[in-house]
């Protein structure tokens, strides 16, 4: 990471901000390290439409065009329902251009709109009688530009859907669709909110029994789409894909690898044209959920060609559709759409669309058909996420960002300073809240979420498997300007290290972090440049069973702060001395463990914390216990009390260990790693680094010697 430090947010306040952009037929890529900032283009023709056109920097800080078309224009007139009209991004030889194709029902639409079906026959008291699937294009609606910051944006479009309602109405539902782009980042985010309760005239619960297929419709995926898709993949509870090429009606798939995330995908195979830049192409969209927390796709519809008795099978041996002649699944109930519907009409196009199940918007509970029993509601408003991803079909796009929206799933956030979001807005535009699964992830925009505390936040970001790559990261209860950002004490640069926005309008800091995260130990800290530094190298010692000693760095013309945090209570502060040293004799208890952490005051501010540091009233017989030193019962069972203590300090309480310490008892692989594994599960809550000990995981038939323990040892004080 660079240790340089300069930002410049003069043009990230929250208003319209039109960037001069020269032709971007070829796209130039920036000096090496340096990013620039987001350009927005507003009101700019692009293939007849009046829009918005978007170009940022991607993870590997090449450049990618969006172009969303306004849709406030009367409908069936050239209206396209604020669909993504045209993406750009880099492949190895050049500039491909994902733009509008002319074919196929729905042609010239781009992608995004909404569409709906209805459920036939509808359940008891909906609307029945028709699939009726307007596209959503055809209908004039609104747009915003929300939030356009340095380098971030969100772009809203709405509109009332028309349903009509066989034998007396039309009625309409109000429909919002966000799209989230970030520099760092290579997939916009869709977000979406079926306002059912709002929608009218006089359409109560139960008024429809509908599914939703947004974001819906097509592109030339690979600049071209006059090349048969070679492939159909998508994951509900399984994982299906098509295993031979051109996609037909009779290709061979498998649909037997359980799944996670929900994804969709198609692509065209390769090798990729040299001069052309033809073929090797993908477009999929992606949840940023799990199934579990947001049912997509999945059987689709119990009643009728339900695809769920398909799950765990291939086409050698679970086609039992006997109404449909041919190997794939009946068209009619994919997953998602795809380009199911073309098979037949000889043009196998590169149409896309999301699913949900029949009874996702309407009535009081809908049958997930998800093999698990659940019965969500589809009333009164519903939304969902997904990153809309194109790429080249070599890199595997679509599977990347499965993979990260699987890491975020293991993600532990925890703070020093400041908090962690716990809970947010279901979806765009939504009053009500939700717990965030897990506890700081912002589904909605895809980030992770934190609360600034007097415009300062200290976290950590555990990554319990896999990488987390360019991770954005939206900091609340923020007022200020330019901050200065640290990850892991190295002081970031910005457009370099991190791309930062600030949102005036929220009290929010949007940045993406330009760099990827792994274990237990990222921490995380914003403070405001002139403040004094944190305090360093903060210790402790034992005294005697009421009197713990600190010991830290000074900082130059400063008084302190000093926090503790007791078994069962937060952080209260004890002490402010004017030296860099403390005896603590207040209140602690033998056998206990507290944690501590110190502030700087100067005539300019208050620093962060410092980190956090343990301190037990657990008196050792051998300390510390050196080389050569023998291991004895009584080592181990001080040592588990000490661990002990830190447990209940962490809210975790006392565990029981593998045998009794007594006298002639063997000291075993076996008690060093249950000490270990004890220890760290709850030094990562307190905000306390885990792992890094010497020789492990010492099992059974392990050769003991005193550094373990030593090591352990330092680890509770």
């Amino acid at each position: 990471m660079s240790t340089h430090f300069h930002i410049d947010m003069t043009l990230s306040l929250e208003h319209s901000i039109a960037f001069a952009f020269l032709s971007i037929s070829v796209l130039a890529v920036s000096a090496v390290g340096q990013v620039p900032p987001m350009s927005i283009e507003h009101d700019v023709t692009v293939d007849s439409e009046l829009s918005d056109r978007f170009t940022w920097r991607d993870s590997s800080n090449q450049p990618r065009v969006a172009v969303l078309a306004h849709n406030d224009i009367a409908p069936f007139n050239n209206s396209r329902g604020g669909a993504l009209r045209q993406f750009k991004y880099q492949t190895p030889v050049g500039t491909r251009t994902a733009n509008v194709t002319n074919y196929g029902n729905g042609g010239y639409a781009g992608f995004g709109y909404v569409v709906s079906h209805s459920s036939y026959p509808g359940a008891p008291g909906a609307c029945i009688g028709m699939d009726d699937s307007p596209l959503g294009y055809q209908f004039a609606g609104t747009w915003v530009r929300v939030f356009e910051g340095r380098h971030h944006a969100i772009f809203r479009f709405t509109q009332n859907y028309q349903r009509y309602c066989p034998p007396d109405q039309v009625r309409t539902i109000p429909v919002t669709m966000d799209w989230i782009l970030s520099t760092g980042r290579d997939n916009p985010v869709y977000a979406i909110t079926w306002n059912v309760d709002q929608a009218g005239p006089n359409a109560p619960e139960g008024t429809f029994n509908d599914d939703s297929r947004a974001p819906y419709g097509e592109l030339n995926i690979d600049g071209d789409g006059g090349t048969a898709l070679d492939g159909v993949a998508w994951g509900d509870r399984y994982k299906f894909t098509t295993t031979t090429s051109p996609v037909l009606l009779n290709s061979d798939w498998t649909y037997n690898v359980v799944n996670t995330i929900p994804y969709v995908k198609e692509w065209i195979n390769g090798p990729l044209e040299m001069v052309t830049n033809k073929k090797d192409a993908t477009m999929g969209l992606v949840q940023t959920q799990t199934m579990s927390q947001q049912d997509a796709g999945g059987g689709r519809n119990p009643d009728y060609h339900d695809i769920h008795v398909l799950w765990n099978t291939t086409s050698a041996t679970g086609n039992g559709y006997a109404d449909c002649a041919y190997k794939m699944p009946c068209q009619n109930e994919w997953a998602y759409q795809a380009d199911a519907d073309s098979l037949d009409m000889g043009n196998n196009n590169a149409r896309l669309t999301w699913g949900t199940q029949f009874g996702f918007i309407g009535p009081h509970t809908y049958n997930a058909n998800d093999g698990t029993g659940a019965m969500p509601p589809g009333y009164p408003k519903k939304s969902y996420s997904v990153y809309v991803v194109l790429g080249t079909h070599t890199s595997l796009p679509v599977e990347a960002q499965v993979t990260q929206v699987e890491t975020i799933q293991s993600l532990t956030l925890f703070t020093m300073t400041g908090s962690v979001v716990t809970t947010g807005p279901a979806g765009v535009t939504r009053p009500d809240n939700v717990t965030y699964a897990p506890a700081g992830y912002n589904h909605v925009y895809g980030a992770l979420a934190f609360n600034a505390s007097s415009n300062q936040l200290d976290a950590n970001i555990a990554v319990g498997a896999g990488t987390l790559t360019k991770p954005l990261i939206i900091v609340g209860n923020y007022t200020a300007a330019n901050p200065q950002i640290l990850l892991n004490s190295v002081l970031l640069t910005a457009d370099v290290d991190y791309f930062a926005s600030l949102r005036p309008a929220a009290n929010e800091l949007w940045f993406t972090l330009n760099g990827n995260l792994t274990g237990a130990n990222n921490r995380l800290v914003i403070s405001q440049p002139g403040s004094p530094a944190a305090p360093t190298g903060l210790s402790t010692s034992t005294i005697n069973s009421g009197r713990i000693d600190l010991n830290w760095n000074a900082v130059g013309g400063a008084t302190y702060q000093v926090d503790r945090k007791s078994p069962g209570g937060d952080y209260v502060q004890i002490a402010a001395p004017g030296t860099n040293s403390l005896s603590d004799t207040a209140g602690l208890n033998p056998n206990s463990a507290y944690i501590y952490r110190v502030r700087a005051v100067t005539m300019t501010g208050t620093s962060l914390n410092s980190s956090p540091r343990l301190g037990t009233t657990v008196l050792f017989t051998n300390n510390p216990i050196v080389a050569g030193l023998v291991v004895r019962a009584y080592d181990l069972a001080e040592t588990r009390t000490a661990v002990n203590a830190v447990r209940v300090l962490a809210g975790l309480g006392s565990l029981g260990f593998t045998d009794v310490p007594a006298v002639g008892l063997s000291i075993k692989g076996i008690h060093v790693t249950e000490l270990r594994d004890a220890l760290d599960a709850a030094r990562m809550p307190l905000g306390l680094s885990t792992g890094g000990y010497t020789d492990g995981p010492p099992l059974n038939g392990f050769v003991v010697n005193a550094l373990h323990f030593q090591e352990l040892r330092d680890r509770v004080k």
